[in-house]
């Protein structure tokens, strides 16, 4: 079969031009093309840095790991014994990336052949505030006091002013999450469109043109933190006129302490609500209405099943609170935790979150005995309570475990193959994970979650938005009560989740299933390619990806790809000054724009890959 659509696109007009080509061409059928295609010169970046520059290295290494999860060849240079001349043959690469403070080493030749490079069509991405003043004009600025740099006031919130990923615009951190985000004052010249301002209006990111090529700046520090790694990716295809990027493309939404021992407890918030007890609550609301959002949504859970909420951490073990929560359902009292479960796992996967909800930590249990004595009671009931195949995810209670607790999970249950720790947190306490390898135990694999909560508020949305630039994923966790864990009811700030107080439903629709079923909805209509599945699904998935390999090589009009695997995900982006794409050999499943590229996401056939830009709008038909 030849799949070759023509895409077309005019500013203003984008949706339609681009929509009614794709549904003209996306039943063609005929003989698919056979192409010899040979890679001549894989494409490269060069990443400029300062092994001496203690406050960047974090955002050097964020741009590592973003180049490894986008699978983009990279070569560096490190500034820190530099005596000029090195960036005299620029040729090789597609993109430069900055990433350091201290690019005043650069020499004046250098900073001219940086100026060349870009006049004459690369792009360069500043990734970390730097300045050097021979580089002024392409930065499109100027130090306002060379004596006093850096500014001093209005240095807080972020707030973004365009689509710079899809879903972006009008996200504005708040200034009491983001107090300092270290800028250079500057005097802006010339014409740029502005990525990002601070709360009080000064430009933080922007992306200008300078002779054929692009630049996009960041004044600021705040591509250190992981959790923003995407901006880091998309800040160089917002530079490059042509940029390859395969994804693993899924979505994983746990569920944790579900189903666990919940009791027939009253609390106020519930009861104002519904007149219901937990138990009650859980049965007859929450898993109803998660199954209902899945079946609108097409999204597949994991849950975090947890026998015994408040066990002691020593023999002997029971499931005394696991069949404490009833309910009574057509005159029937029924066990609410076994009956979920035994439901759930028809469609959505029972992950284990423990016997009882006490971290894998040796300091919390004594010693690895303990532990493992109980994961393997834990184990055994999974099999006598009918709850199927052993459980192949662990989320860790409190997102807390130790080397110690992953011994205990490989010598305890075998089936284990999936940690799904926090991308963010701290490394000794196994949070800040990657999606990879557990570091500690090459049995096990990672898939940390990104984000939690009902309310996804602007924080939240910026590094999901984040995660899915970088590798095509979102992960995210949430719980049945949430909905309880108000100011009214926590003592302590730090376990606070329903700031607001927010009933579950509502009278009007504000209540916490709403804002996430819009989240959902708005999530769905920015990315409708993105699969959401289980964990262990998520799991193959991303160890597919790590065998992906791809090379590709950019010439004037065209993109030619080699990828070694079918059905896998490809994201190519291009400047906006081409039209529209023909592609060949591949199936289009999404089309759109940023505010600095148009993009097609592409599934592979078996065969290389040729994409033909446009630099004018086809006429139809």
């Amino acid at each position: 079969m030849n799949f070759t659509k023509r895409l077309t696109m005019r500013k203003g007009h984008f949706k339609i031009l681009f929509l009614i080509p794709f549904l003209v061409f996306s039943n063609c059928s005929g003989k698919r093309n056979e192409i010899n295609l040979t890679i001549q010169k894989s494409e490269k970046l060069l990443l400029i840095y300062d092994s001496s520059d203690l406050y960047a290295l974090e955002c050097v290494e964020n741009a590592r790991m973003s180049f490894k999860y986008a699978k983009l060849l990279y070569d560096e240079i490190d500034l820190k014994n530099y005596k000029g001349g090195e960036l005299s043959k620029l040729g090789n690469y597609f993109a430069i990336v900055l990433a350091t403070e201290f690019i005043k080493k650069l020499t004046k030749s250098d900073c001219e052949h940086l100026k060349s490079f870009v006049s004459s069509g690369g792009g360069l991405a500043v990734i970390y505030r730097g300045y050097n003043e021979n580089l002024a004009d392409i930065f499109g600025v100027r130090i306002r006091d060379q004596n006093q740099p850096f500014l001093k006031r209005g240095r807080s919130g972020l707030h973004f002013k365009s689509d710079f990923i899809p879903g972006l615009k009008g996200t504005a951190i708040p200034d009491s999450i983001l107090r300092d985000i270290s800028m250079f004052d500057f005097v802006h010249v010339g014409d740029k469109n502005i990525i990002a301002a601070t709360s009080s209006g000064i430009p933080v990111a922007w992306n200008l043109r300078y002779g054929m090529g692009k630049v996009t700046y960041w004044n600021s520090s705040i591509l250190s933190n992981r959790s923003f790694r995407g901006f880091i990716t998309q800040t160089i295809a917002s530079v490059s006129s042509k940029f390859v990027q395969p994804i693993a493309n899924f979505s994983v939404i746990f569920i944790d302490d579900f189903p666990t021992s919940v009791p027939n407890a009253v609390k106020k918030i519930i009861w104002d609500e519904f007149k219901m007890n937990l138990a009650e609550f859980h049965f007859l609301v929450f898993y109803p209405d998660m199954l209902k959002l899945s079946n609108e949504f097409g999204l597949k859970y994991t849950a975090g099943l947890v026998f015994n909420y408040g066990a002691s951490i020593t023999p002997p073990f029971h499931l005394n609170e696991w069949r404490m929560g009833k309910a009574n359902v057509l005159s029937k009292e029924i066990e609410v935790s076994k009956t979920i479960a035994k439901q759930f796992k028809i469609n959505h996967e029972l992950g284990f979150h423990g016997y009882n909800h006490t971290s894998l930590l040796v300091d919390d249990w004594g010693d690895i005995e303990n532990m493992k004595r109980a994961i393997e009671y834990a184990m055994k009931k999974w099999k006598e309570e009918g709850l199927g195949n052993p459980p192949v995810t662990y989320i860790p209670p409190m997102n807390l475990i130790d080397s110690v607790g992953i011994q205990a999970l490989v010598q305890s249950a075998p089936s284990i193959k999936v940690i799904a720790g926090l991308y963010a947190g701290f490394f000794e306490l196994g949070q800040r994970r990657e999606f990879g390898p557990e570091p500690w135990n090459g049995k096990f694999y990672c898939i940390p979650r990104v984000s939690a909560g009902f309310m996804i508020d602007d924080y939240t949305k910026a590094i999901i938005l984040s995660a899915i630039a970088m590798l095509g994923v979102w992960t995210h966790f949430v719980h049945p009560d949430d909905v309880i864990y108000t100011p009214e009811e926590v003592e302590n700030p730090e376990l606070i989740r329903n700031w607001f107080s927010l009933p579950w439903r509502g009278t009007k629709e504000e209540g916490l299933y709403f804002k996430f079923r819009n989240w959902v909805k708005t999530l769905k209509a920015n990315y409708p390619y993105l699969r959401f599945m289980k964990c262990e699904d998520a799991y193959e998935e991303m160890k597919r990806f790590d065998d992906l390999k791809i090379e590709y090589e950019f010439s004037n009009d065209e993109i030619k790809i080699k990828v070694n695997q079918k059905d896998a995900f490809i994201i190519v982006q291009f400047d906006a000054i081409y039209k529209g794409v023909d592609v060949l050999n591949a199936n289009i499943i999404h089309y759109g724009q940023t505010s600095t590229t148009n993009y097609v996401v592409l599934k592979t056939e078996s065969e290389p890959i040729i994409l033909k830009l446009k630099t004018k709008v086809t006429a139809l038909g």
